[in-house]
């Protein structure tokens, strides 16, 4: 519930953020919108480390490692300059190949 309560105040202030110079003459203060910039990265990186900790799978003895290892894929992909599908779809084919090789050996 935390997390829900969480990206519901992020949201909404990144929407106050965005419709505010529309409605506004004025632009908001830098220190204002670098701090927002810093807030949203936070909650993002918080969610998919709170989703690598918690994975659970059965069927995969280990399945935190796949998944903190598939995430780093996507987010090396990510800091490189690549696009958000690439990185996505290659930490999910990350996360296919090591379940599935995981699996294979045990």
């Amino acid at each position: 519930m935390n997390v829900a309560v969480a990206i519901a105040v992020v949201g909404a202030g990144s929407l106050l953020l965005r419709i505010v110079p529309l409605v506004g003459a004025r632009r908001l203060p830098d220190a204002l919108a670098e701090v927002a910039e810093v807030a949203g990265l936070a909650l993002l990186s918080a969610l998919v480390v709170r989703a690598v900790v918690l994975h659970e799978d059965p069927a995969i003895p280990g399945d935190p490692v796949v998944a903190a290892l598939s995430a780093g894929c996507g987010l090396l992909l990510a800091f490189r300059g690549r696009s958000t599908l690439v990185a996505v779809t290659a930490g999910a084919a990350t996360y296919l190949v090591l379940a599935a090789a995981v699996a294979a050996t045990t």
